[in-house]
């Protein structure tokens, strides 16, 4: 993952879609301990960054190691999010893989 250019804070709901190339998705990082906000691009390919474009996607690390990675529509309540655990590294359970897999079937 790539951390966007201009760092700053912003409302979750309030996201300006426009990723550094047209391979791209913003994601929302929650870090630890404190849940600070970074936003980081992520490619994931011309198709799904389409896709994605109405759509809040963010991950956390959990305690376990793993990736918790939340996508919903914009506007949409939390309660609307689905939800992938990733595993950090290659194959099918890869954050990217996760991210790609979310955003088809809220597509």
């Amino acid at each position: 993952m790539r951390i966007a250019k201009d760092g700053k804070p912003f409302d979750v709901d309030d996201l300006e879609h426009q990723p550094c190339s047209p391979t791209d998705v913003e994601i929302i990082q929650f870090l630890r301990p404190d849940g600070k906000r970074r936003r980081v691009l992520t490619e994931v390919g011309e198709e799904y960054a389409k896709l994605a474009k109405n759509m809040v996607i963010s991950a956390e690390e959990l305690t376990t190691g793993e990736i918790a990675i939340y996508v919903r529509k914009i506007g949409e309540p939390v309660e609307k999010e689905r939800l992938e655990i990733a595993i950090n590294g290659p194959g099918d359970k890869s954050p990217i893989e996760c991210v790609k897999r979310l955003i088809k079937k809220l597509a």
